[in-house]
């Protein structure tokens, strides 16, 4: 047999990587196999004679001792991968990458898609798919490096000679001979040819100072204790270039976290690299890494705010698609079909095709962290033929929305073909966040109301098209920037660098930013859905946002919720006399229903709602229009079809009074009910329900729908008349209905008492405890004002008053003045509580404020007596092994409280009461430890102080527990920031049930904890 040779070989030079193809006839292969070969000397004597098929199965074990050396090696070391070389041939041409290639080993050459000086048999990107290697993975024993190629032969995206998938790893084998060493496999001419995309904020390594106008040194981590301690420093130099930051006028370059009176993005930001002028999706990742080093809530606002101002004023097109993507969400809660639905089987097969690692390999990576860190030590090793295109924020946008949507059988694969495409594509920091957001969870600690309060600063800062010609209430324009920054140089110059004090000017326009953040707040809350507001935003400024995306039929608001109190007595000493209407809190599934005679305007594609055909009998009438949310905004249509017969005879019943009914928005409460005896059923009735395509045949459990609130009636708002007005409209409009077909849920108004006699309202509580109602709902009728004394005031810190003084406004518009006095002293209209000789007076409205916790509505439930006075809606977040005959269980449970500021899980208490022996093994079933819902490291979601439980659980459920009252404890963390030196705690906390109705979100805050540690011992 001949021996084999490479003319462009020399003794001596770098490992030499050939690929030979399977059936394909050669000189150095006398049967259909596949061998890399890889060795110092390519005049290999005969030891490549004697090939057999035996070495099939060396090669095997070889590789996956390989796989296991490289997960090793990855998870010791992140710095030593090898740098990847990024070009396309329209920028470089061949005989530059030849030279290239003679200076970084033919090794390199290979990575770059060049095959000079290696067998022809090398496959390029210029071959046809049918010529292609197919899968393939060999190690040679004689070198230190292997090479895999991955090469998708059966070409499954569909596109014809499309090499998204043509990859070669470079890596280190077992058992090395060779004396080369790694650092001579990095390609020295990789950072002068660095791709933009390349230039991700991965590391925010320290820049040197002879490094500084080079492209930065990159690290795979950052040093986040360097950046906690002078955030806006220690990240400036090396965000300039990680952003795409270019030289200013004042030839400095200026990072996102920059002054929001200082960075300008049409001079700050260098777009030469953007893909046709549209946001990378590199940039994205880089300001992802950024906010990641931190938890301070100023420093990811700044952030944020310079984001969206910079695709309001370079790609405003995108800016829709990146404030979702900060978000963690690709469109609004309420639209359907937006789950991405990646699960681990997706995210497994996807990164074997890509890396060609095995399971065991991977499973050696999954001890880095969650699957976005596991993505990005894979990817380090993986190298591309041809470099794909740069994502880009809309595209990818464009395609997580296709994943959303695919269904179905083959739905997988898809998915699957899809995301291996999008991280064989990606770069850098972005497979991190790329696969965080496939999985939904970012981990930066942008929260919603971060999110919201740096877009109402962004269009406040930046304007589509540049400044506008005429002033506004919010814009601020560049000389108003320059003067704030003028005024705080010289308070500088004056050697007061160390005061906090606000010059007049900058106070003057943080008061402005302030009401444009009050604004977008609102809107946001009466029309919960980026799209729109962006729009708006984009088309309009801020001044005319409440008027262009005003409340709508078919878009859910936040609902309106009420405060906690301790007893009945609390409501008369935060009341007085002030007339309020007493409700039954029935135990059931609160919804909000949306009715139209028409199609409502504003709905996407994916808007669900269901039109319903008039019966025969009323054949004349027009078709209804239906939608049902839940409690956190999820359409929950499908789930009850049973309520949409019962809704449509209330609009053809009105009609025929001639009252019609154009559209209506009520708030509900949707209880289980005995068809027999009408008698309550319990919440946990309803979970008996399937969430989905539920039909009215198959339905087991009737329901009532038990009305309290009206928002919008024929056209007009409602939210900002008094509950007076709201509840004469609703008990006029809407009186009950029990359907004849005993299929259909029947409607009635939630039991009330009107009288507010101490005694009256004890009985009323009574009596809804008996129908098995879980307290009593206390809701002030007209606006109120009220005097506090300050000694017992809480925290101002812990309530939300900034809007009460704007809901006066707005009820002085459109309600009337209450039938008596509510006070003996003038209402201020004023934003705060004003003081009056020692006491503060403070607005209460009784208008609809959603997304508030509001001291008009107080609940009082059953175990008030005896308890906390009111229940704890808690997140489960970890768990110890159990003892005796808690041994093969989950026991106790570590339970925590939600930090609504920064996003993070805050640990509270541990549960070991309350809970059954099928609840335990429930638990073990969900919680297993190397389930989906587990993690043997803290999520970084988590504050837990020095507790260690036996395994954490991913943040994903909320349960209703109750104890016996706080106390403070130096070793939970939940409202330490509020507090001082100790957290809170719960002593003897109960498990009451699972809140399927609740969201992360909607858990119990640190705010409402610190404020019912802070009540505990007012109120008897």
């Amino acid at each position: 047999m001949p021996k084999c040779t490479d003319s462009g070989a020399t003794t001596g030079a770098a490992p030499i990587q050939k690929k030979l193809k399977f059936g394909t006839p050669s000189p150095c292969v006398a049967a259909p196999l596949s061998l890399d070969l890889a060795s110092d000397d390519v005049d290999n004597d005969d030891d490549n004679d004697d090939v057999t098929l035996d070495l099939e199965r060396q090669r095997r074990v070889q590789q996956e001792q390989a796989d296991a050396e490289l997960a090793r090696k990855l998870a010791r070391s992140e710095g030593t991968s090898l740098d990847t070389v990024k070009f396309h041939e329209r920028h470089f041409g061949k005989a530059f990458r030849a030279a290239a290639a003679a200076a970084a080993g033919v090794g390199n050459a290979t990575r770059m898609g060049d095959t000079s000086g290696v067998s022809s048999t090398l496959s390029t990107a210029g071959e046809p798919s049918s010529s292609r290697l197919p899968r393939q993975r060999t190690v040679s024993a004689k070198s230190e490096t292997e090479t895999i190629s991955l090469v998708d032969e059966d070409d499954d995206d569909g596109e014809e000679g499309e090499d998204d998938d043509d990859i070669v790893i470079t890596g280190y084998a077992p058992a090395s001979t060779s004396n080369m060493s790694a650092k001579s496999l990095s390609t020295p001419l990789a950072p002068v040819f660095q791709s933009p995309t390349k230039k991700s904020a991965v590391a925010l390594g320290k820049v040197k100072d002879e490094d500084k106008n080079s492209v930065t040194s990159l690290t795979s981590k950052p040093d986040a204790l360097s950046f906690l301690a002078s955030p806006g420093k220690a990240l400036a130099s090396s965000s300039k270039t990680l952003l795409g930051a270019s030289t200013g006028s004042t030839g400095a370059l200026l990072p996102l976290d920059t002054s929001l009176f200082t960075f300008e993005p049409s001079s700050h930001v260098d777009t030469s690299s953007w893909p046709a002028g549209r946001m990378p999706y590199s940039y994205l990742a880089a300001a992802f890494a950024l906010i990641s080093t931190t938890k301070s809530r100023l420093f990811i606002s700044r952030v944020l705010t310079n984001l969206f101002r910079v695709a309001i004023e370079l790609d405003p097109e995108s800016l829709e698609n990146v404030v979702y993507l900060c978000s963690n969400r690709i469109g609004p809660a309420h639209e359907r079909d937006l789950e991405l639905g990646v699960g681990p089987q997706v995210l497994s097969k996807a990164f074997k095709e890509v890396s060609g690692l095995t399971p065991q390999a991977l499973r050696q990576l999954n001890k880095l962290g969650d699957p976005g860190d596991v993505a990005y030590e894979m990817k380090k090793s993986v190298r591309l033929l041809v470099p794909p295109p740069p994502l880009v924020c809309h595209s990818l946008f464009a395609q997580l929305h296709i994943i959303a949507r695919l269904k179905g059988s083959g739905s997988l694969e898809r998915k699957t073909s899809i995301v291996k495409r999008l991280l064989v594509s990606a770069q850098g920091e972005e497979v991190r966040y790329l696969i965080r957001t496939l999985v939904g969870n970012l981990r930066i600690g942008a929260v919603r109301l971060t999110i919201i309060t740096a877009l109402a600063k962004a269009f406040c800062l930046s304007r589509k098209g540049g400044e506008p010609s005429v002033s506004d209430d919010f814009y601020i324009f560049k000389r108003e920037r320059q003067d704030v920054t003028d005024e705080v140089d010289a308070k500088k110059g004056s050697g007061k660098t160390k005061e906090k004090i606000k010059g007049d000017k900058e106070r003057l326009l943080e008061e402005r930013l302030d009401r444009a953040e009050a604004i977008v707040r609102k809107v946001w809350a009466r029309h919960p859905d980026y799209g729109h507001v962006v729009a708006a935003l984009l088309d309009h400024g801020i001044a005319l946002l409440e008027l262009r995306v005003p409340i709508a039929v078919g878009t859910p608001l936040e609902p309106m919720l009420g405060s906690i109190t301790r007893g009945l007595s609390e409501i008369y000493s935060r009341l007085g006399s002030r007339p309020f209407v007493s409700e039954a809190k029935l135990d059931g599934q609160r919804g909000q229903i949306h009715v139209s005679t028409v199609e409502p305007s504003g709905l996407s594609d994916n808007s669900r709602g269901k039109w319903y055909d008039p019966p025969e009998a009323n054949a004349d009438q027009t078709r209804i229009w239906i939608r049902c949310f839940s409690r956190h905004l999820e359409d929950m249509s499908d789930k009850y079809p049973d309520i949409a017969p019962t809704l449509a005879s209330l609009v053809y019943r009105e009609t025929a009074r001639g009252l019609p009914l154009e559209n209506f928005i009520l708030d509900c409460e949707i209880v289980a009910i005995d068809p027999q005896t009408s008698e309550f059923k319990t919440f946990q009735a309803l979970s008996y329900r399937s969430k989905k395509d539920v039909q009215m045949g198959d339905i087991k459990v009737r329901v009532g729908i038990f009305g309290f609130d009206l928002m919008f009636l024929n056209g007009e708002s409602l939210l900002n008349k008094s509950f007076r007005q709201r509840r004469h409209l609703l008990y006029e409009r809407f009186s009950p209905l029990r359907p004849t077909d005993p299929r259909y849920a029947k409607w009635e108004l939630v039991p009330s008492c009107m009288d507010n006699d101490n005694v009256k309202v004890q009985a009323f509580f009574q009596e809804a405890l008996k129908m098995r109602a879980e307290g009593i709902m206390i809701k002030l009728l007209d606006e109120a004002e009220l005097e506090e004394d300050p000694e017992n005031e809480v925290d101002p810190d812990l309530g939300d008053y900034s809007d009460e003084g704007e809901a006066r406004e707005k009820s002085e518009l459109d309600s009337p003045p209450p039938s008596t006095p509510l006070s003996t002293t003038k209402a201020s209209s004023t934003h705060s509580p004003v003081k009056d000789q020692g006491r503060r007076r403070k607005i209460l409205p009784a208008t609809y404020e959603p997304d508030k916790r509001a001291d008009s509505w107080l609940k009082v439930k059953k175990d008030y007596l005896n308890d906390l006075g009111d229940s704890l809606d808690l997140i489960p977040i970890g768990a110890w092994h159990g003892n005796g005959r808690k041994a093969q269980w989950w026991s106790p449970i570590l339970l925590g409280v939600y930090d609504s500021e920064s996003g993070q899980i805050q640990a509270v208490c541990k549960c070991m009461s309350g809970f059954t022996d099928d609840f335990y093994k429930g638990l073990n079933v969900k919680y297993a430890p190397d389930g989906d819902f587990t993690s043997r490291s803290k999520p970084s979601e988590i504050e837990a102080a020095g507790l260690r439980p036996s395994i954490w659980f991913k943040p994903n459920e909320v349960w209703e527990m109750r104890g016996a009252d706080f106390t403070l404890s130096p070793v939970y963390p939940a409202a330490q920031h509020i507090l001082g030196e100790r957290g809170v705690s719960v002593r003897f906390p109960r498990f009451i049930k699972v809140r399927e109705d609740k969201s992360i979100e909607q858990a119990t805050t640190t705010e409402q904890l610190a404020e019912m540690y802070q009540n505990q011992g007012k109120h008897p």
